[in-house]
């Protein structure tokens, strides 16, 4: 209803409009103004979106061959559906979004403004008897004391009145909450901002990954959908990585103890873990994977001579967990005056004993699958089984002490500085203002004319809000209670 005199003001050009060609640049910006085309834009965002969900993203190759061919790899890796939110048509599809928001925007601006600031005040009886909620009062005294008395009683309901003749009538346009009218567009500003703050972080920053042994260092990461390292400019240390479990040995956090060098200087040391990143100059390091990268065997001799041996394990992601590989060469050590070959057949991570042997792919109880071999090569099928040796049950062999001494854990590193991320956070920001102004500061309109009636004045009174028009009830009381 209020809108109704500024649509009737603009029907007449409109229709002409319609009769008349109009040009290339009309014709987009009418495409971009229309419902339809804001429903189907956000449709196609919305699959775009479930698309990225259901395929992982910058994963590393071999697990997209695994996991889905070597076809359907290439076919993905073609439409970008395995880096999407860093694709060109992704974020062309953001920035068709983004025109339709704005077009809609302007469109609406000019009308939200006269609401705001030049609001249309004369109007008809009739239009003021149709709004959403209305009233009727007849006055014994005169129109001019009629009208201050509506006037003295909307004021004290803190509305800001505007008084206007119109020819015999007064006419009274009465509003608070004004600043409701423009919690959509504080909405829309701040998606665009986000969307701008996305695209431009997208191209000005990085993402990627790197893996950091404990006790090692890294200068350089992997940046995503690449096989070439790039420079950290800076150092990063990882003093030790620890996963915490509850009662039930089920993981609760994965922790990497971490440090940065700039120049040979310590400059920053963290404990992260998933939602608590590592920040510096811009670069942030968050919790993203882990495994195992080796394992260090001590044998004592009968002597008390101690050797200390390492072995290198791979790890290999599958779907349900992770897979250990030992290094396969046998490893030489000299007891006594002799040569022993050691070699570890299996690792399990979490060993609970045969048959089962392991019992999850974490990392609780690590054990290692110990054969020593006394005179290899030249007896190169006479490997003894020593047993399965822990971090705290060590196996025995001919007066030999055999243990595992450490267990060496890697972590896995997301890499990520955006530049952009302060603009999205006032994006964010402008988001919740906006939701909160367009549902909790309701923006209340209410109209009054003010005839003459014999001897008296006949009051027609009308209000209309977004929200329940209940909320009127006072406000007609204090008009009623005041014209008598």
């Amino acid at each position: 209803m209020e809108d109704e005199l500024e649509k009737h003001s603009q029907k007449d050009d409109a229709s002409s409009q319609e009769t008349r060609e109009i040009g290339f640049v009309e014709a987009v910006w009418r495409l971009f103004s229309s419902m339809k085309t804001a429903i189907a834009l956000l449709l196609l965002l919305a699959l775009a979106s479930i698309v990225g969900t259901l395929i992982p993203q910058g994963s590393p190759p071999q697990m997209y061959v695994q996991r889905y061919g070597e076809a359907k790899y290439a076919l993905f890796r073609s439409l970008g559906f395995t880096d999407l939110y860093h694709s060109s048509w992704y974020t062309l599809l953001l920035a068709l979004v983004s025109a339709n928001l704005f077009v809609c925007s302007i469109n609406r601006f000019k009308l939200a403004w006269a609401r705001t600031w030049h609001p249309k005040v004369a109007v008809r009886p009739g239009q003021v008897s149709g709004m959403q909620v209305s009233d009727r009062f007849n006055n014994c005294g005169s129109v001019e004391a009629a009208t201050d008395k509506a006037i003295t009683a909307l004021k004290a309901g803190s509305y800001k009145v505007i008084r206007e003749r119109n020819g015999d009538a007064e006419c009274l346009y009465a509003a608070k909450g004004r600043f409701g009218i423009w919690g959509p567009y504080i909405t829309h500003l701040s998606i665009l901002i986000i969307f701008a703050g996305a695209v431009f972080g997208n191209r000005l920053g990085f993402e990627g990954f790197t893996t950091i042994t404990e006790g090692k260092q890294t200068t350089t990461y992997y940046p995503r959908g690449s096989h070439g390292q790039e420079a950290l400019g800076f150092e990063v240390r990882l003093r030790e990585f620890s996963i915490e479990y509850d009662a039930d040995h089920n993981p609760t956090a994965y922790k990497s103890d971490l440090q940065v060098y700039d120049n040979s200087k310590l400059v920053a040391q963290k404990v992260i873990d998933v939602n608590h990143p590592l920040t510096y100059k811009g670069v942030s390091f968050f919790q993203s994977d882990y495994g195992v990268v080796g394992m260090v065997l001590r044998v004592t001799g009968p002597d008390g001579t101690t050797t200390r041996i390492p072995i290198d394990i791979q790890t290999q992601d599958l779907q349900n967990g992770k897979q250990y590989i030992p290094e396969l060469a046998p490893v030489h050590f000299e007891t006594g005056d002799q040569t022993w070959s050691l070699f570890v057949h299996n690792f399990a991570p979490d060993y609970v004993g045969p048959p089962q042997i392991n019992d999850t792919f974490m990392p609780i109880n690590p054990a290692a699958q110990v054969y020593v071999n006394e005179d290899f090569p030249k007896e190169k099928t006479a490997w003894n089984p020593v047993g399965w040796v822990t971090l705290k049950e060590p196996a025995e062999y001919k007066g030999h002490k055999i243990e595992l001494e450490k267990v060496i854990d890697y972590t896995g590193l997301q890499v990520a500085r955006n530049p952009a991320l302060p603009v999205i956070y006032v994006g964010f920001a402008l988001m919740l203002i906006g939701v909160f102004v367009a549902f909790y500061v309701p923006h209340r309109m209410i109209r009054a004319s003010i005839s003459g009636a014999g001897d008296g004045a006949n009051v027609v009174v009308g209000a209309m809000c977004r929200t329940d028009p209940s909320i009127f009830g006072r406000d007609f009381d204090r008009l009623r209670k005041a014209l008598g």
